[in-house]
């Protein structure tokens, strides 16, 4: 019996049955085209899931180049290091569609192969919030963690939405989509046009005399697509929101969905006040606490995919959440009861946290994958029983 996937729950899996609704006239008029016709170069002996997974190696090329080149995510990078952030991005929403249509044309549609790209999506989730850090130069500090958070809060409210109507919904304005294609060309701009042009440059200036402060405030480029991104992220929270309550139409049955939203915000309300008051935290170990961020949501909303998948309980309580209150505590002990140097105590703190969020997250896919594969008597990475055609 799994721990996070239990025997009982395991003949759900055969009760699988993919159900999505693309409003993205984007996806409708010029990239299905697209995705249909370059699907044709996977042989039919190559598993969708592998699909799956060498998309993120684009992505995962580019992080390792924006930790060879920018680490601190503030530096102006050649024209070819943003070009090539354009290609990946690109390459990578083009594997993200293509699976799907692989696994239709080679017979292997299934229950973890939805789960394995969820898994990827969220993965890649954080990795191209560094990328777009880097890109934009936001450099180290709130900026980058907002814009995580976003991105995120995203990705939990659509895997939240689908749990709830058991259909997977993508908004005519789509992170996937059109999110993934304003990037792509942003990136493009910013290579032919360099960073101070694109996302430094003033737009207007606001008078904030008659509110005690500064009369001069610019509002610059990146400032502006921050508001832009908050505007889309309400979009797509109200749009979650009223498929939830279009789909569970009764009020009590709604409240209880409604509370699937707390973890979410009850964790980034821990990570914020840990943040607040640890500042290095927040500007020396960016990309440490990034990843931990993004690999604590990530095993997350994997749990809530299984939860959907094999109709478990809702995944109310889920340990690497409770990282940052047990880090502040850590740190407290360490420094107030047995007299460490804060600063020596501070990098044991962040990396024992992304450690053990690296850790779980792992033991998770590990096990999910090895139970779901001998139930279904199938590979993950390859094709067990092909399709004869």
């Amino acid at each position: 019996m799994g721990f996070f996937l239990p025997y009982s729950a395991l003949p759900h899996l055969k009760e699988y049955k993919y159900q999505s609704e693309d409003r993205s006239l984007l996806t409708k008029y010029v990239l299905k085209k697209f995705w249909v016709r370059f699907e044709c170069i996977f042989p039919l002996w190559m598993a969708p899931n592998m699909v799956t997974l060498s998309g993120l190696y684009f992505i995962i090329a580019s992080l390792l180049l924006v930790f060879y080149i920018d680490p601190d995510l503030n530096k102006e990078s050649s024209s070819w290091v943003y070009v090539f952030h354009a290609f990946t991005m690109f390459m990578y929403q083009t594997f993200d569609a293509c699976d799907g249509i692989h696994a239709r044309r080679t017979g292997q549609s299934g229950p973890l192969g939805e789960l394995f790209d969820h898994c990827v999506d969220a993965i890649n989730t954080t990795l191209s919030v560094i990328i777009f850090g880097s890109v934009a130069n936001l450099g180290k500090g709130w900026c980058i963690i907002l814009s995580q958070f976003a991105a995120l809060m995203n990705f939990y409210l659509s895997t939240w939405e689908e749990y709830h109507t058991h259909k997977l919904y993508l908004s005519p304005c789509s992170g996937p989509v059109e999110g993934i294609c304003l990037l792509t060309f942003l990136y493009l701009v910013t290579a032919a046009l360099g960073v101070e042009h694109v996302w430094k440059f003033g737009l207007f200036t606001l008078d904030l005399k008659s509110i005690g402060l500064s009369s001069e405030y610019l509002i610059t480029s990146t400032e502006a697509a921050i508001v832009g991104g908050g505007l889309m992220l309400w979009f797509n929270i109200e749009s979650a929101r009223s498929n939830v309550i279009k789909y569970v139409t009764d009020k009590k049955q709604q409240r209880h969905a409604m509370t699937g939203l707390i973890p979410f915000f009850v964790y980034y309300a821990s990570v914020f006040i840990m943040l607040f008051f640890n500042e290095e935290i927040l500007t020396v170990y960016t990309l440490p606490t990034m990843l931990t961020i993004g690999s604590t949501i990530a095993f997350t909303v994997g749990r809530i995919i299984i939860g959907h998948l094999s109709k478990m309980d809702f995944p109310y309580i889920n340990f690497p959440m409770l990282l940052p209150t047990f880090q502040m505590a850590l740190i407290w002990l360490l420094t107030h009861v047995y007299g460490f140097q804060y600063e020596e105590i501070i990098q044991l703190v962040v990396y024992l946290g992304l450690g053990l969020a690296l850790g779980i997250h792992g033991m998770f896919i590990l096990e999910i994958i090895t139970e779901i594969t001998t139930y279904l008597d199938i590979y993950a990475l390859s094709i067990k029983h092909q399709k004869i055609f």
